[in-house]
């Protein structure tokens, strides 16, 4: 995550950055013996874009999402460049992938604001499997009615969300588990989106 003064029009709201070989990509990061992949098909985020609040007026905020292998001996993040080796090393490379791949040459200059988190922090703090960002992949034996439940079937009264629940991965999928598991507590077993919070 980043903090830059100034503007970055060169990036949209939403850049994805795809490397030329995405086999070879993916391949160091689920085929054992894993590895960072180095040039990584990133995605980055520019919510500054089309929210002004954001980041301080004229400055411009940054997510970066480096897809790496889930295991949390790669290490965890920090703030200014302060989290494990391997973790910084990934993000200072995904900066400079920015800088020449978006035409952005002052951009590492411009950075006031550096936190990184790595797959041990997905680990430790959330008690992630193997570090793991996203949960459980969408194969047929782990999609609709074969995902994880929202309820435990060990302890009664616990209920999950997120993204290894029902429905899956991602933010929106994320959000209707807890919409899932909020209807649960209420008895609501109705199709209908609950209405918005005021």
């Amino acid at each position: 995550m980043l903090g830059v003064r100034g503007g970055l029009p060169e990036l949209a709201h939403h850049t994805l950055l795809f490397t030329r070989d995405w086999t070879a990509n993916f391949e160091a990061i689920f085929t054992p013996p894993t590895t960072i992949p180095a040039p990584a098909s990133i995605y980055v985020c520019r919510p500054s874009a089309t929210d002004p609040g954001a980041a301080p007026e004229g400055d411009e905020n940054l997510f970066i999402l480096v897809p790496v292998p889930a295991d949390p001996g790669i290490g965890a993040g920090g703030i200014a460049g302060a989290g494990a080796g391997d973790v910084e090393a990934t993000a200072d490379r995904a900066i400079r992938q920015i800088v020449e791949w978006a035409d952005i040459p002052d951009l590492a200059e411009r950075i006031v604001v550096r936190r990184t988190i790595g797959p041990a922090d997905f680990a430790d703090d959330l008690n992630s499997w193997r570090g793991g960002a996203l949960g459980l992949a969408h194969t047929l034996r782990q999609s609709a009615f074969l995902r994880g439940r929202n309820a435990s079937a060990r302890v009664a009264g616990l209920l999950y969300a997120g993204s290894s629940t029902l429905p899956g991965i991602g933010l929106p999928m994320c959000l209707i588990s807890a919409e899932l598991v909020l209807k649960r507590l209420r008895g609501d077993t109705s199709a209908a989106r609950l209405a918005e919070p005021l």
